[in-house]
């Protein structure tokens, strides 16, 4: 499960659990990205922070690992990488990348996405707001052959950008994500400019 994480918070947790449970999955990598092309025009905070604390929130979760593979990463962060240098790491693992239905629309402009299809299966999530219908017009017109599984999840309305203008402006976060995270973020100044 990529992901900026800035920050983690508990609609990702439960995202990560219920995907787990229903696919019954060994284990879940969290994986923040690096250096994500995808915003590059973006104030995004260091990977180091936003890989401590995706180590808070996932410790005591059995089957979930903190992977850093992309933040020790130089450069610009693809998929496709991560994906290549996972296989290398893990042969024979049948990967699965989990992700939201508004990464997934945009899936077939990613870069290398035919090498991102032929690495892992891609697991689909429900994030509100958002159009599964679409997603799948989206995946099922494309060239690329996309093996793609759609799993329902419990929908909580959270998303990082609310938790970070929520601490601009001083407002509780403490029931969106873990309170180590909470405490994380309150220690570091994390999201107050």
């Amino acid at each position: 499960m990529g992901g900026t994480f800035d920050p983690i918070h508990n609609g990702h947790l439960g995202i990560a659990q219920s995907v787990a449970e229903q696919l019954d999955f060994d284990r879940v990598l969290f994986i923040p990205t690096g250096n994500p092309n995808f915003k590059q025009d973006r104030k995004v905070t260091p990977g180091p922070a936003r890989a401590h604390m995706v180590k808070l929130a996932i410790k005591g979760h059995e089957h979930f690992e903190l992977d850093t593979c992309e933040v020790d990463r130089a450069g610009i962060t693809y998929t496709a990488d991560t994906l290549k240098e996972l296989t290398e790491r893990f042969p024979g693992a049948e990967l699965y990348f989990i992700m939201g239905a508004d990464s997934a629309a945009t899936l077939v402009h990613w870069r290398r996405a035919e090498q991102v299809a032929d690495l892992c299966h891609i697991v689909v999530v429900q994030r509100p707001g958002q159009s599964m219908e679409f997603v799948r017009a989206a995946l099922e017109s494309s060239p690329i052959a996309f093996s793609v599984r759609y799993v329902d999840v419990p929908q909580v309305d959270v998303s990082s950008t609310d938790i970070r203008e929520r601490v601009r402006r001083g407002d509780t976060i403490e029931d969106m994500l873990p309170r180590a995270v909470a405490e994380y973020i309150e220690n570091n100044g994390l999201y107050k400019e």
